[in-house]
Formats: C-alpha cells, structure tokens, sequence
C-alpha cells in the first residue's frame, strides 16, 4: 500500500515519506522507494537531495541501492563536518595574517611607498597600544567603527572604553560597534551592551565576528596582529590607500548584523520551558543550517531567527553556535 504524503509544496514532508518507506522496507532502489510513496521521481527529487544533505542515506551493499541512517548518527556526522569546517576556517585566517604581517614588516619597506600619508606600524606592550589607542581616538573627525570577536575583556577595561566611547559621542561622532551574538547571553555582557547602546553608541550582533578591528574615519585602522591572541602586539595602518579593504570588510559585517536593543521584547523564559520554536532551531543548529535556511524552515524572518538563535545560546549558555548544536545534543533537547 503506498504511503500518502502531504506534499503541498513542503519538501520536509516529501524527504520523510521517503525516509519512512526505507526504514520500513529496508535497502531499495530510490525509483522504488519514490513509487511506494506514490510520487512521480520530479515530485520525490527534492526529497531526496534533503535526505543527502542531512545525511540520512548512504550507499547500500548494492550501489543502486540506498540505505536509511539513523538521525543520531546523521547528527554526529554533521556536527564533524561543521567543526572541521571550523577548524579549517580558523586556519585559514592565522595563514592570511601571518602573509598580512610578512607583508607589512618584511616586504614592503623594500619598494617604495604610494605616498609618504601610507604608514603601517606595529605597536608592543601594553603602555604603547594604550597610548596608540589615545591618539587613535583624538585622530577621529567624523566617525569610528569597531568589531570585536569576544571574549569581552574585564569590568575595568569595559568601563574605560564606554568612556572613551561617551567622549567621542560628545565630540558630534557617530560611533559603531559589531559584537557577536553569544556576548548576549550572559548577564555581564547584557548589560554592558545595555550600557554602550545608552551611551548613543548603534551596537549590531553578528553570527560570526572574524577579528578585532578599529577604523578611524577612512584614514586609519587599528587591528590585532594575532587574532589567536590579542594581547601580543597590534599593527595601525595609516593612509586611506592601505585601509580601503578593512572598510569594505567592515561595512559588509555591519550589513550582515542585526541591531542591538536592550528593549526587545521576547516570549523567550531562560528559566521556564523551551518552546516548540527554540527547539526546532536547536536541531536545524545542529544541523549546520544557515540563518537563511533557518528562516525558511520556519516561515519567519531573518531577525526573528537572529532573536532565537540568540536565546537559545542563552539558555544553553553557549559561546558559538556549533556549542549550542553540540550542548542541545548532548542534553537530549533534540
């Protein structure tokens, strides 16, 4: 007897019929599978190629043939593949640094520079970067842009730079600020974030931020020399010619991000139960989905998903979204 069902143009629905014939029936040919669910192979195409993305299916004994996976086996699949995905991107960006760094302090210095405004330098010790800090901030006419990826530093590094950033704000410049969104998911760094949009400081959350950087106007910029560890040196580039892409970066981070607001109003309890909606996002988490795919799955918008994403990693307190998949698994809240 085939199995109805309830395409109606959802193509969740049409992978699991699919997936039920095979755990029901065992091994099979997907033409078979696709006809005992009574579709035609057009109809079953987006089904299938869900069920190999989720990896719910694999190669059978017989190479026509398709086996069904179990969905915690699928799961942990996935999870490995995202965190070497991860890895992978985290290497990628020391190996672009390392080039940026021998570039800058071996390279160039041996051709001649575009214009005597160019200037790059690297700053060491604690006493310098702060006194570079000063005078980046006294070089500001008009507006300052900063990204940080977290963690955030101690209350007293934080209460000084909401100072700074107040000063500047009184001085007539538009200051802006890219946090990503695990920094709000724990009461410290909430009201911090609290504090700064007070100030008159457009705080916006990221999905991912990929390293510190503070922009000065288009003629300066100031950056960690290496991301893994902040703390070592920091590298000023002076000279529109050399900062170009750096604002381009930023301004592409900030068009990605979602506005910050202490006020937003949330049916989300960190102390009560999980709705059926944080749950969902959970699994499409752990899952590896996109925000764009998450919004689809769900019917809603691209902020909303911001917004769950954000409580979920509250409520697990997670500091990344690949933790929240693994901690949601790991808890049996999916």
């Amino acid at each position: 007897m085939a199995i109805s069902p309830r395409t109606n143009g959802v193509d969740g629905d049409v992978g699991l019929a699919l997936y039920r014939a095979l755990r029901t029936n065992g091994s099979s040919v997907p033409a078979k599978a696709t006809a005992a669910v009574g579709l035609t192979e057009a109809e079953a195409a987006a089904g299938w190629a869900e069920l190999r993305e989720l990896g719910l299916i694999r190669t059978g004994r017989v190479p026509e043939e398709v086996d069904p996976i179990e969905p915690d086996t699928a799961l942990m699949g996935l999870l490995a593949k995202q965190r070497d995905a991860l890895q992978a991107q985290r290497e990628e960006l020391s190996a672009m640094l390392r080039a940026a760094e021998s570039l800058m302090e071996r390279y160039r210095p041996t051709v001649q520079r575009e214009s005597p405004e160019i200037e790059v330098e690297l700053v060491r010790g604690d006493n310098r970067k702060r006194q570079t800090l000063a005078e980046f901030n006294a070089s500001i006419a008009a507006a300052t842009g900063s990204m940080h990826p977290g963690p955030l530093p101690n209350s007293e590094v934080l209460s000084h730079s909401i100072r700074a950033d107040e000063e500047l704000i009184q001085r007539g410049i538009r200051v802006r600020a890219i946090y990503p969104q695990s920094v709000d998911s724990a009461p410290r760094q909430r009201k911090y974030l609290a504090q700064l949009s007070a100030t008159g400081v457009e705080v916006r959350l990221a999905a991912q931020v990929p390293f510190d950087l503070l922009i000065a106007d288009s003629h300066t910029a100031f950056l960690t020399a290496n991301p893994e560890n902040p703390s070592e040196a920091a590298i000023v580039v002076r000279g529109a010619a050399l900062i170009r892409s750096y604002i381009a970066l930023y301004e592409d981070c900030w068009l990605r991000s979602v506005p910050y607001s202490a006020q937003a109003t949330s049916t989300f309890d960190p102390d009560g139960e999980l709705t059926e909606q944080h749950r969902t996002t959970m699994r499409l988490l752990a899952n590896g989905l996109t925000d764009e795919r998450i919004a689809r799955k769900l019917g809603v918008s691209l902020r909303t998903v911001s917004r769950l994403v954000s409580e979920v990693m509250r409520y697990l307190q997670a500091d990344s979204r690949f933790q929240a998949g693994v901690l949601a698994a790991t808890h049996g809240l999916i």
